[in-house]
């Protein structure tokens, strides 16, 4: 099995609070496993989140073969200036590529762009693209800009050259959301504010023309799309095939998603929606919300779509033999 959505700390991060006097910067403190921004701890995380053995051998005893290793979502900071954001983007990648480069037959990495600034975040993606890395993750916009700015489509368009998927996952959005004031409270913001910011993601990205000036571009959504893929029955009823030039089902074929759905009937409507060959084993490991870390949600489909969402989709988006 293949676990798409894990999560990880990199080593050898530079200290950018202490040197740049911004406490918005992370700074993870390794002897608490504490995730700290402006002096909050913002995750707490087990060993298996920085230590290799430890995840070694919580992937042994899940009976994983290969996790995806991806930024702990607060370290995305697409706040930042290009300069230092451009630093602590290659620093995540760079450190990425070293782990999954040093066991190659258990790890692949997603790293990270300064995706606010287009023309520093291209050239980040070539050095990815250069060390070894599978793709790139991002949050749901390019800190207030949506995704189909036009300013933005040379990151995508970037993305799609150099053959590199890229992974949308919302951050956490705190007491209110950010592009909303009316969800409030934890438990609505985790449920209804990231799944919806992730499926606006994905809405600019189809109905802004993004996918089209970008062929061959793949997007996998976490939490199994958000709300998206829950809205295509809907976006169907309206949807032109003829002014559009294809039908709605080849248009979303770029995005894929994981299997963060915590349910058998979800994950059901996931692979009719989609297709098998779409969806791909995830668990949000080692946050405390992750689920099924031995994916026993994948064994209520049937055996030829468990083969794709245990392994085969992640393959195809990873580009593995």
């Amino acid at each position: 099995m293949i676990d798409f959505h894990t999560h990880w700390v990199p080593s050898g991060l530079p200290d950018l609070a202490a040197r740049s006097g911004n406490p918005r910067w992370p700074v993870f403190d390794r002897a608490t496993g504490q995730l700290m921004i402006s002096g909050e701890a913002v995750r707490a995380l087990p060993a298996s989140g920085w230590d290799v053995q430890a995840r070694l051998d919580a992937m042994d005893a899940a009976g994983v073969a290969r996790h995806v290793l991806s930024p702990v979502p607060p370290l995305l900071c697409d706040w930042a200036d290009p300069k230092l954001g451009t630093e602590w983007a290659t620093a995540i990648n760079d450190s990425l590529a070293e782990l999954a480069a040093s066991r190659p037959d258990r790890f692949s990495a997603l790293g990270a762009i300064p995706v606010a600034h287009p023309d520093q975040s291209v050239a980040v993606l070539e050095r990815a693209k250069a060390s070894g890395l599978a793709g790139i993750e991002v949050a749901a916009t390019a800190l207030e800009e949506e995704f189909d700015a036009p300013r933005l489509r040379a990151v995508f368009t970037a993305a799609a050259d150099l053959d590199l998927v890229v992974f949308i996952h919302p951050l956490h959005l705190g007491a209110t959301a950010r592009w909303t004031p009316r969800i409030t409270h934890y438990p609505a913001n985790f449920g209804l504010g990231m799944t919806t910011d992730t499926a606006i993601a994905a809405s600019r990205l189809l109905f802004g023309g993004v996918l089209a000036d970008a062929p061959g571009l793949r997007v996998c959504l976490a939490h199994g799309g958000g709300t998206f893929a829950w809205a295509l029955a809907r976006m169907g009823r309206v949807w032109d095939d003829e002014a559009q030039g294809m039908t709605l089902a080849e248009a979303v074929r770029p995005f894929y998603t994981d299997s963060v759905v915590y349910q058998p009937p979800n994950l059901r409507y996931l692979v009719d929606t989609l297709g098998a060959d779409h969806v791909c084993f995830g668990t949000d490991y080692p946050l405390p919300v992750h689920a099924d870390p031995a994916g026993s949600i994948v064994d209520t489909l049937d055996r030829a779509e468990a083969a794709w969402v245990r392994e085969g989709t992640a393959r195809v988006l990873l580009r593995l033999q």
